[in-house]
Order: structure tokens, then sequence, then C-alpha cells
């Protein structure tokens, strides 16, 4: 009796402690970690028909002058950066640069950074040694097409393009001196849904009508020519990226038996097409274009995702983790090492509010989804919300996606602002202010704070103070990553997989949900080690899943791993003909 009164009073005294201590915590004004999708300063449409609506998309980042440089469609310019974490945008008028122009093309020679915008028929080639400061100068005109992309190697200037549901991507090559081409356009590769599940257009490959195959890249890796593009259309969840490869820059190309190389179904943010491969002091990045689509088709964004070759020169892209944090180009402190081991702590916990409009209630706010939302009443100063991560969190990192829910304003408009405090306490009575924005200048509508040490706290709150962004508070999702104290979950038992006998892009898994997950990944891929594709199920109800993107006549293996806020369960491995 007395052991078990001594027990009970070591946990009330604990208990106490935690809610009266004080909460010392520090955002990190040099953070070694980012969130997707990145926290740019995304601008609203130009078009009527998406007023309200931010958009960026078909990134390209370029290394220039010990600068990396992002150009990304429809945003008023492009930004450069030295660290990822710091990003500064250079507006262009378009009477310097066509900038309105869709699906952005460069490339570097002889100490130029050179430009086409995605212009059918024939386009001007600008080119500047000082982007920085956005002097820019009129060169030729070229041929230009759709979807443009670059490649200079030897005396040629290549160049890939096709934005369509009907036509192949091409190549046509130019001289790289003169800007003449050279050769006749060549028929580079076409969709294939019969054999390619993931090039059929839908939310779930649903559709039966051609994709639009478009967003070339090439990239030249051992002594081969990876000619990557995107499918099947910018407005799904499935909007992925896959690449064929060939000896020549022209071909002939080969279909690389994993494919989609990029691409991401599950999860806050989904879609991982039409963007570009980079390196960066060795580590191959891939930057890709992000779907929202709600308000329009072209509602959109730009992640960053790690990417590369493996030893038999299979291109891949890790979106495992996609959208949890991830170490800043040049800052993993073990090779290999995409991200720290945190997880998501706010998942479907309980939320306070301070009000909420019909059909947009709390719980939105931590569905882990980028396209719901939870809206205030106002856009006043005493709107808030505050989420119960549960005894035992210890607090890395906060993401701070705000909405927009009923805004009207376009690019023409004055720029938004989101001023607010960020506070966390013990009791969810006593409160710690974590981060003051509320003379902050900047636009972040995916704002994210990595703390210079994980601190402990059960409540996180986001209070409004000033919002323009919209005419009511809104956020998409309130997101918090660090450990809790417990125990990860079981490994996934009685899993097994069934190939569609009729059609061989389709598989069904299944697995017995375990007990204390809170959602599962699906790791699967042509090898058991080749698992390179991933999809997230924010969901530990679930124990069952139709994979509606594979490739026929391919064998696959694959894997369930199991997660909550304590920890990842690596799953075992089956394989299916």
């Amino acid at each position: 009796m007395k052991k078990i009164c001594f027990l009970l009073l070591a946990a009330w005294c604990c208990t106490a402690a935690r809610g009266a201590g004080r909460i010392r915590a520090e955002a990190n004004s040099r953070p070694h970690t980012f969130c997707n999708p990145v926290n740019l300063p995304y601008r609203f449409m130009l078009i009527p028909e998406g007023a309200g609506a931010r958009e960026a998309a078909d990134p390209v980042v370029i290394r220039f002058d010990g600068r990396y440089y992002l150009f990304a469609s429809k945003s008023g310019g492009y930004w450069h950066t030295t660290d990822f974490a710091h990003w500064t945008h250079v507006p262009i008028a378009d009477d310097v640069l066509p900038i309105e122009d869709y699906a952005p093309a460069l490339f570097v020679q002889d100490g130029w950074l050179y430009y086409v915008g995605s212009t059918p028929g024939e386009a001007m080639l600008y080119r500047s040694n000082a982007p920085e400061r956005g002097v820019w100068e009129a060169v030729t005109r070229i041929p230009s097409h759709w979807d443009p992309a670059f490649w200079a190697e030897g005396d040629n200037l290549y160049i890939y393009y096709g934005s369509s549901p009907s036509d192949p991507i091409r190549a046509v090559t130019l001289d790289l001196a003169t800007f003449r081409q050279k050769a006749a356009p060549v028929d580079c590769l076409d969709s294939d849904t019969a054999a390619h599940g993931w090039e059929r257009p839908g939310e779930r490959h649903e559709l039966k009508r051609r994709p639009y195959i478009e967003g070339a890249w090439m990239t030249a890796h051992g002594g081969k020519y990876y000619l990557q593009y995107a499918g099947p259309g910018t407005e799904w969840k499935s909007y992925a990226d896959g690449v064929y490869v060939g000896t020549s820059p022209t071909g002939p190309f080969r279909y690389q038996a994993h494919n989609p190389t990029s691409a991401k179904e599950g999860g806050f943010i989904c879609g991982a097409g039409h963007g570009c491969l980079f390196d960066v002091e060795g580590q191959w990045w891939k930057a890709a274009t992000n779907s929202i689509s709600v308000k329009h088709p072209f509602e959109r964004r730009v992640s960053f995702y790690p990417s590369g070759f493996d030893e038999e020169g299979y291109l891949w892209t890790d979106t495992y983790a996609g959208d949890y944090p991830l170490w800043l180009p040049g800052h993993a402190p073990v090779q290999h090492s995409t991200g720290p081991e945190w997880e998501l702590l706010s998942l479907r916990r309980p939320v306070r509010v301070s009000s909420a409009l019909e059909g947009h209630p709390a719980e939105r706010a931590v569905d882990e989804e980028a396209r719901t939302e939870w809206v205030a009443a106002t856009a006043g100063e005493d709107e808030w919300l505050e989420v119960d991560l549960g005894e035992g969190a210890r607090v890395a990192a906060v993401q701070v996606n705000f909405d927009e829910y009923g805004s009207q304003l376009t690019a023409r408009d004055p720029q938004s602002h989101q001023h607010y405090l960020l506070e966390a306490s013990h009791n969810g009575k006593r409160w710690t202010t974590l981060v003051d924005n509320s003379e902050k200048e900047n636009d972040t509508p995916h704002d994210y704070i990595e703390f210079r040490e994980p601190f402990e706290a059960r409540y996180i709150r986001v209070r409004n103070l000033s919002y323009t962004s919209a005419p009511y508070f809104s956020l998409r999702d309130l997101r918090v990553f660090g450990r809790r104290e417990g125990e990860a979950p079981a490994s996934v038992a009685d899993l097994s997989v069934e190939r569609h006998a009729a059609d061989g892009c389709r598989a069904t898994v299944r697995w017995t949900p375990t007990a204390g997950a809170e959602g599962y990944v699906i790791r699967y891929g042509i090898a058991p080690d080749k698992l390179y594709s991933a999809l997230r199920i924010p969901d530990g109800k679930v124990g069952e899943r139709e994979m509606t993107g594979l490739n026929r006549d391919v064998p696959y293996w694959f894997a369930v791993d199991a997660f909550n806020g304590s920890g990842t369960t690596r799953g075992s491995t089956t394989g299916c003909r």
C-alpha cells in the first residue's frame, strides 16, 4: 500500500511540475531543417477566376555564381539563396523578362544565365550575368515550345519540350554558338497507359483518357542520359515524374523499370511532378510541383525531396517523409540521413478554437490534409487554435500552414501578411510565447519554426493578431513535430498483396491494423532492396489500400510500416508478380 501511494505521489508531483514549470524554448535563426512545401511567399493568381488562390509550379533550381536560383511559374520573379533557409525574391517586370510565361527553362554557359519561357513557335532567349539584381538582356529568337527544358553539351544546345494529351516529348538540337537549329525534332517518349498505371489520369488513376505528358528535364549521370517527364495532370495527387534512359541526349530512350521516380500520393500535401534535379555538395535533390487544386486546378506549391541514383543506375526520389522536417541541403549530420527522427505529434489530436464557421471545424487543422481547413468566424485578434499533444510530448519544430478561405486577393493587391503568436503550455492555462510574429513583414503561408533544442509542452496554440490574407483567420494544418514518451507501435502483421488478374497495373495490399498505430507507410518497389516509392496513410484504423499506379509485367515488393508520435516500426517485405 505504501508503495502504491508513493507511486501515485510521484506521478502527481511529475504532473504538477509539468503544469507549473516554465517552458524555455528558442527558435533557431540558423535552422538545420526545412519542411515541405517550401515556405515561400506564393503569389496569388493574376486571373479573375483564380482570385484568392496561390500558385507556383514547374520549379527550376540552378546554380550560378555561388547562389542557387529558384524559378517557378507565375511567381512575378524568382528567388535566390545560399543556404536554402533564407530566400530573396527578385521581382521582374514584364518588359525586362517574360516572367509570366509558364514553365521557365534555364541553362548556364560561359558565365551567363540563359532564360526562355514556355511559348509555342518562337521565343526570345534572354541572358544575365547579374540575375541577383534583375538585369537581363535579349539575345536572339529561338524555336520554342510548351514546357521547354535545356541541355547544353559540346557544341549543341538541346531543347526538350511537350505538354499535351496527344503529342510526345520531343527534342530539337540547336548550335550552342549561334542558337540556330541543326536538326529536325525527334520523338523521345510518349504515354503508355496500358502498361504504365501511374500515367493514367485521375486522383486514383481512374479516368479513361490520355494523360498530359509534359515537364521534360534532362540529367546526365554515369554515362547515361535521364530524360524525365511529368504526368498525368497537375491538378491531381497522382501528379508524378517518370524517366526514360538513353546513351545520347537524343536517345533512343528506354523506360526505367522503377517508375514513377518522383511521386507522393499520401500525406499532408501531395503530387511530386514537373520539376528538376539539382545537385548541392554532391547530394541530388528533386524540386517538384505539389497539388492543392481546390480553388483552381493550378493552385500549387513547390517542394524539395532527396534524390539520387543507385549502384545500378536507377533514378529515385525519397518522399517517404516528404512533408516531415528534412535536413537542409548540406546539413545532414550523417551520410544518407534525410531528416531527424521526429514524428508528427499533432495528428488527429484534440483541438479547441475561438470559433469556427459551419462546415470548417477545428478538427480539419490536424487532419494531415492540405485541401481542408479550419476557418474562424473572423480575422480578428481574438481568434486562436489550440492543440493538445498529450502527456510526454517533446516539441522540436512547428509548421503553421495558413489558408486563404474567402480570399479574393490577386497578384495586383497589396502583399498579404500573417501576424500571430505561437505559444506553449503545460496545462492549457499558463502560456509561454515561443514566437512573436506581431511585426513580421514577409508573407509566410507555410511558416516553419525549428527550435534550438526540443522542449516539453502539452499544448501548442496559434493566436491571431492581424491577418490580411483572407477575411477569415484560417489554417490548413497546425503541424507539430518531435517525439512523445511511449512505445512505437508493433510491427504490422498479416501483410498480403494481391495483383489484379485483369489489370497488372493494380494490386491490393492488406494488413492487420496495429494497436497504437496512428498511421502507416506503404513502401514498395521493383526489388526487396529498391523500395523507393512510398505512400503515407495518416489513419491507424486502415488495413487495406488499392495501389493503382504500378507498371504492368513488373514484379513488386511491398512493406508496411506503422507509426505514432513515439516512433516508426518497419515492416517486413513481401513480393507479388
